[in-house]
Formats: C-alpha cells, sequence, structure tokens
C-alpha cells in the first residue's frame, strides 16, 4: 500500500536509516504465549519495522500511543509520526494496528533506502 508520505530530504533520510543511541532505544518486546512477554527494544526503523513483521506465533509488544513521540524525538520525522497515529487510531484493534503501522514504516525506510541509493549514483 503507498502512503502519501512526502518524500524525506537527504537529511531525514540518513536518520532513518541509521540506529539511535542505546539510550534512546524505545522499549518493546514479542508477546509469545504462553511464555509471555519477551522483553527488548527498538533502536531504528529496521528494528521497529522487524519487530512488527506479521508472525503466526506472536504479536509485538508496543506502546503504539507512545511511539509517534519517539519517531518524533528521535529521527525528527513529524510527518511519519502523524501517519504512524493515524494508522493505529483508524485500525480497530491492536493486532490490525501493528500491521497499519508496519505497512507506514516499511513505506518510509523505502523511501528513505531509495534516496539513498540516488545519492550514491
Amino acid at each position: 500500500m503507498k502512503h502519501s508520505l512526502s518524500q524525506p530530504s537527504a537529511a531525514l533520510s540518513a536518520r532513518l536509516v541509521s540506529q539511535v543511541s542505546f539510550k534512546e532505544r524505545f522499549p518493546a518486546g514479542r508477546l509469545k504465549p504462553p511464555v509471555g512477554l519477551m522483553p527488548g527494544n527498538v533502536r531504528s526503523l529496521s528494528d521497529l519495522h522487524l519487530l512488527l513483521a506479521p508472525d503466526d506465533a506472536s504479536l509485538p509488544g508496543i506502546n503504539l500511543t507512545a511511539l509517534p513521540a519517539w519517531i518524533e524525538s528521535s529521527f525528527g520525522d513529524n510527518e511519519l509520526a502523524e501517519a504512524i497515529r493515524a494508522a493505529a487510531d483508524a485500525a480497530p484493534n491492536y493486532a490490525e494496528s501493528c500491521l497499519a503501522v508496519y505497512d507506514v514504516v516499511g513505506w518510509r525506510l523505502e523511501q528513505a533506502r531509495m534516496f539513498q541509493k540516488e545519492a550514491e549514483v
């Protein structure tokens, strides 16, 4: 699915494909029955995209309400943060919210990676 996110600038693209410091990490994990929540963290959009990837045996354990603020403060991408808010709010349940956010984050990563490849040429 394509989203109406504008093409990120060179500086923003570089931030979007990079990793934040350990101190700036976002707490997350996987909810895996019957074990429960396996704690972890997210330090990049790639990590976030991987965490949100659909899996038949588990669910992402992430605070979708706090996620946009982390995106804004860690990467400076207000547009992505707003798209995440909108996608999560529009979904009927938590699992669907995770899938919607996965889609938005994937599209933004694709935009940033395309920009990085074009800049290398």
